[in-house]
């Protein structure tokens, strides 16, 4: 018998890694269960508010029929032989899949399988990405890549929907068309796909926050999340802890061929994965108890504290802006506001060109439909063929002038890590094509309230439509602009900012009553008062001039009002801003 490979995991790293594990639910526990009680109180206040639209164009109710579907090819998890199977894309961004298309068309068919792809990442070059990542194995495991056996060979129009610690899916379509269609379909799948087995307003937020303070207690200040369930999310913040602090130990360890290496990195890898969830599995469920319990609690309370609670509130916020803006200032200066201008430079002119082109194909396809508009039949196929365009081909025209964000974008990363491309570039399609259909809507709403639909009916209504999609438009993109700088901004200035206002803080959480601490968090409160800085300088580089035409950076002095009206006085900052062509 040949020689088994030893476990490079010893009872030292076993213990090492279950105390991680141990630590980072400990943390997370404690930051949900208090989360949980913030965001109900968050949410009392929104429900007694008003809601607040905006924009002007309709939206129209979500759809629940299939938004797409047909033949591909998939490889099998276990054989690896490939089956023809029968897709359908549900309107949940489930993925589910049949033998037949007759038996997909049934009410309850038979499925073949089911994707739930939150968190999954879609490869158009699997081949060249499989390349990658083996040179990044190789990397970890110590070896040559000339040492690597070449990776498998996957055919033309193939794609891969990955992640990184889950079973990976290797789909080809018939054709290049179908293909391309069917690699903007996973991509939308991926991103828009919904993972959280509970879907409550207060879990979601609280969740999310929880997962994020987590890995901030960690050193991670980047501002995105996991995707897929919350077992998963759990685990997978708690691997990525592991691959920071033991793994590189791990791989060290293993030595000889890479046949032999590489199935030790996997059986360690399995036995990590088991010994997580094995941990996260019970966790979860004792957590999500408790908040089930604390519920009924605190919602007694809110009733009986909700005029102090405000009262309380709007005196720390005034106590934190007051301790901390003399610490804010000088961060913001330096590290803020001198790339504001830079990122708008980057973003701007693509987007209002995109939008541009979007008002030119909707008011082309609408004119192009006036031969219909003479009976109902002509009226519904002309509201067949503009239901169709915001997610045609067509929309490619104006879609494509966003992509040139992305070089600039990734340059940007020299200053600040956590920017990912394409994930504001495809941010940026999708608000174009969702207030294309928004208009086309709207029109064929308001077209159906005419005595007579006509040619000039139609024009009339056109006309006013039109006026409302270029407001909503500037309205997106100008929300866009600003979505954009604070994902960019955000993590660099939390990384500066809360580590130097913890000491002003924490006599600042001294004040709050006993009767309120579960109910109010100093530390969100400060979130929120750094968020107004940054949403304030960002309104204040927006609105200022624009660069010069002559293609150099001007400096431009502004005022900066931290805080905003909605958080009570604010603190008027004095800066330079360099703003570039």
């Amino acid at each position: 018998m040949g020689n088994i490979p030893s476990n490079p995991v010893d009872e030292a790293t076993k213990q090492e890694v279950e105390e991680i594990i141990k630590a980072v639910l400990g943390t997370f526990t404690l930051e949900y269960v208090k989360a949980s009680a913030i965001y109900m109180v968050i949410k009392a206040k929104l429900d007694a508010q008003a809601p607040v639209r905006e924009y002007r164009l309709l939206e129209r109710e979500p759809s629940t029929g299939p938004r797409l579907t047909g033949w591909l090819t998939k490889e099998g998890a276990i054989r690896k032989n490939w089956k023809r199977r029968y897709f359908i894309v549900r309107s949940d961004y489930i993925v589910d899949y049949y033998e037949s298309e007759e038996e997909a068309k049934k009410e309850n068919g038979k499925k073949k399988g089911s994707m739930a792809l939150c968190g999954y990442s879609v490869n158009s070059d699997p081949n060249n990405t499989l390349l990658n990542r083996l040179k990044g194995y190789a990397e970890k495991l110590g070896m040559d890549l000339s040492e690597l056996p070449k990776p498998k060979e996957y055919p033309p129009n193939t794609l891969e929907v990955y992640h990184n610690r889950r079973r990976p899916y290797y789909i080809t379509a018939d054709n290049p068309e179908d293909f391309k269609k069917w690699v903007e379909e996973f991509q939308q799948v991926c991103r828009r796909a919904y993972g959280l087995k509970n879907k409550e307003w207060v879990h979601e937020k609280a969740f999310h926050e929880a997962v994020r303070k987590t890995r901030w207690s960690l050193g991670r200040w980047g501002w995105w999340t996991y995707g897929g369930s919350e077992e998963q999310i759990l685990s997978d913040m708690i691997v990525d802890q592991l691959d920071w602090v033991v793994m590189g130990r791990i791989y060290g360890k293993i030595a000889g061929p890479y046949v032999v290496r590489n199935k030790i990195r996997n059986m360690v890898i399995k036995a990590l994965d088991s010994m997580v969830m094995a941990a996260v599995t019970p966790a979860w469920a004792a957590m999500a108890k408790a908040v089930d319990e604390l519920r009924p609690k605190i919602e007694p309370t809110l009733k009986e504290l909700g005029e102090p609670l405000g009262k309380l509130e709007s005196e720390l916020v005034g106590k934190i802006k007051d301790g901390i803006m003399s610490v804010v200032n000088p961060i913001l200066a330096e590290h803020v506001t001198p790339h504001l201008g830079r990122v708008v430079s980057v973003i701007k002119s693509p987007m209002v060109e995109a939008y541009d082109e979007a008002y030119r194909i909707f008011q082309e396809h609408v004119n192009k439909q006036d031969e219909h508009l003479v009976d109902v039949a002509g009226k519904e196929k002309a509201y067949s063929h503009l239901n169709w365009l915001p997610h045609s081909w067509e929309m490619w025209k104006a879609t494509e002038k966003i992509d040139v964000m992305y070089e600039p974008l990734w340059d940007l990363r020299l200053i600040f890590s956590d920017i990912y491309p394409w994930n504001q570039i495809w941010k940026g399609r999708d608000l174009i094509r969702s207030f294309t259909d928004n208009a086309v809507y709207t029109y064929e709403q308001r077209l159906d309230q005419e005595a007579v639909v006509s040619p000039d009916s139609s024009h009339k209504v056109l006309a006013a439509v039109m006026e409302d999609f270029r407001f909503d438009g500037h309205l997106a993109t100008r929300n866009y602009y600003a979505a954009i700088m604070k994902d960019i901004i955000m993590p660099p200035f939390n990384a500066l900012v809360r580590p130097a206002c913890k000491a002003i803080l924490e006599p600042i959480a001294g004040l709050v009553p006993e009767p309120m601490k579960d109910l109010v968090d100093v530390m969100k409160l400060f979130d929120d008062v750094i968020n107004g800085v940054i949403d304030d300088a960002i309104a204040q580089v927006l609105d200022s001039d624009q660069p010069s035409s002559s293609g150099k950076g001007k400096e431009k002095e502004i005022e900066l009002s931290v805080g905003g009206e909605s958080s009570g006085a604010g603190v008027e900052v004095s800066v330079t801003v360099e703003v570039d062509a």
